[in-house]
């Protein structure tokens, strides 16, 4: 059934009062005036869709009446009622507008084909409105998703939201994340940006208006709606303005407000429709902009909380060193000089400030290899005897948790081009990782075949596994799987840091695959490597 407001004048009583019931019959909401001046008030008043008018009428036509109502209201369509005859009155009536005329006298069947054409044709323009306002917005909201400078985007919003309805004042009223407050976040007018000032924050009717309807409220002065802003002096040259909500999921996150100064330039059908998928863009646009805001705040305090741990760490070792020197001087004397039964002790002691060192050796490869001052100095390397090497260090290690080391590394390996000293270090950190991952009576294994011209290696343990979480976090520096104050494996965290490094510096990759309960498995690879 219609629904659209129609809007009857005629100054005969009969005929008004005939097409009023006919029209309300067929549903559509109607109005009535007795002369072209009532029209006029009424159509102040509220919006309606077409004005049905006798032409003839005392004080004001209905042509005279039809010009002033679409002052107010620009997409209003006209019908107009003519005597017969008057043929040249009804095209004068066509040439300032109207869609169509009765001649009276008219029956109910023109009565409603008239209507009914004039509706038509309006929904016609308003489609072929709203589809011109989405060819200029396609390319906008290309580059509304791409901006992510949360200032910036508002401004563009508005820059383009006055271009396109040749506004003369934009305001962009936002909800605070934090205290929920509402804040003007950018106004724009046709001589440029301002200051997002309260002067222009939006009364509370309009305001709660487009938020609980979720659509466009108009606003024209001299009317009996409630002041456009909240501040008297911020609607003094406004003639007539609009407010969009910005609604994201549901939620209004903003409101959206443009304002005129002549009232006879006022928002077309075509100005409201671009304005609404306008508006719908900008409220995702914002929306994301604000969470990628949140994400690099976070990701820069993260970085820099990382930053003042390197640095630390840095640091730490580098003080360690004198100290570890003198330790490791006393030792070397004490070694010389004590009884035999006390050698035991400071071999001890010598263990422990190996490892000390060993650690601090770690930390100093790492901060070189992160800053890329560390190049490759390839050779011939032999990786059988490499990994032989390695596991050779290593066997004391793992016979004290009493696991079995197995590897398999082909003859053919014997030639690899590889800076062997630092890939040394890189399979160690591995391998003693899979001894310190794997449970007492464990096993570890070292694989390693030729792929092409590359060489790919891969570290098996039978130990508790990685969560995938925790996967793509494994070979950052001093990072733990365990909390510092329960784990039980030692260690800083660095060495598959610095195994990650080595390996991107031959131009290799490192990965892990691994199943939580049936242990891990690293790989890394080593292109262009053979001899």
């Amino acid at each position: 059934m219609a629904d659209e407001r129609i809007l009857i004048a005629d100054d005969e009583v009969d005929v008004l009062d005939m097409c009023v019931r006919a029209l309300s019959l067929e549903g559509y909401r109607t109005s009535s005036a007795h002369n072209g001046m009532e029209a006029v008030a009424l159509a102040r008043k509220q919006q309606f869709d077409l004005l049905l008018t006798d032409i003839k009428m005392p004080g004001m036509t209905g042509l005279q009446a039809f010009q002033a109502v679409r002052q107010e209201n620009p997409d209003i369509v006209g019908v107009a009622i003519t005597g017969y005859g008057a043929v040249d009155t009804a095209i004068e009536a066509l040439q300032l507008g109207m869609s169509d005329f009765l001649l009276k006298p008219f029956s109910l069947d023109e009565l409603s084909a008239a209507i009914s054409k004039a509706l038509e044709k309006k929904r016609l323009e308003r489609e072929n409105a709203r589809l011109k306002a989405l060819i200029p917005l396609f390319g906008l909201s290309q580059t509304f998703m791409t901006v992510t400078e949360l200032d910036l985007l508002l401004q563009q919003v508005m820059k383009t939201a006055v271009q396109e309805t040749r506004a003369h004042l934009g305001v962009l009223v936002l909800k605070n994340e934090s205290s929920g407050e509402w804040e003007v976040a950018a106004v724009v007018s046709d001589c440029g940006e301002e200051a997002p000032t309260p002067k222009y924050m939006l009364s509370e009717e309009i305001a709660r208006q487009a938020a609980e309807g979720q659509r466009a409220v108009v606003w024209v002065a001299d009317s009996r709606q409630e002041s456009f802003f909240a501040a008297k002096a911020a609607n003094a040259h406004l003639k007539t303005a609009i407010a969009l909500p910005l609604v994201v999921s549901g939620e209004t996150i903003g409101t959206l407000g443009l304002g005129k100064r002549q009232r006879t330039a006022a928002f077309a059908a075509s100005d409201v429709e671009l304005l609404s998928v306008l508006a719908s863009q900008a409220a995702i646009a914002i929306q994301n902009a604000r969470l990628f805001t949140r994400i690099r705040n976070a990701y820069d305090k993260l970085s820099s909380l990382d930053h003042l741990k390197s640095e630390f760490i840095n640091i730490a070792a580098h003080e360690l060193r004198t100290p570890l020197a003198e330790i490791n001087t006393y030792l070397a004397l004490l070694e010389q000089e004590v009884k035999e039964q006390s050698k035991s002790h400071v071999h001890a002691i010598a263990r422990a400030a190996g490892r000390l060192g060993l650690v601090m050796n770690e930390m100093t490869d790492l901060k070189f290899l992160e800053a890329g001052q560390v190049g490759l100095q390839r050779t011939q390397v032999s990786l059988p005897e490499l990994v032989a090497e390695v596991l050779e260090s290593l066997g004391p290690q793992a016979a004290s948790r009493n696991e079995t080391i197995r590897h398999q590394v082909p003859d053919s390996l014997v030639c690899i081009s590889a800076d062997g000293p630092k890939l040394k270090v890189a399979l160690s950190n591995l391998v003693s990782n899979a001894i310190d991952s794997t449970p007492e009576g464990g096993e570890i294994s070292v694989e390693a075949i030729a792929d092409g011209n590359s060489i790919r290696v891969a570290i098996h343990d039978t130990g508790m596994g990685i969560p995938a979480e925790e996967r793509e976090w494994i070979f950052k520096p001093f990072h733990q799987l365990e909390s510092s104050l329960i784990r039980e494996r030692g260690g800083m965290g660095v060495g598959l840091a610095i195994a990650r490094n080595v390996v991107e510096l031959h131009g290799g990759r490192i990965w892990v695959e691994s199943e939580p309960g049936k242990g891990s498995t690293f790989f890394f690879t080593i292109p262009d490597c053979l001899c």
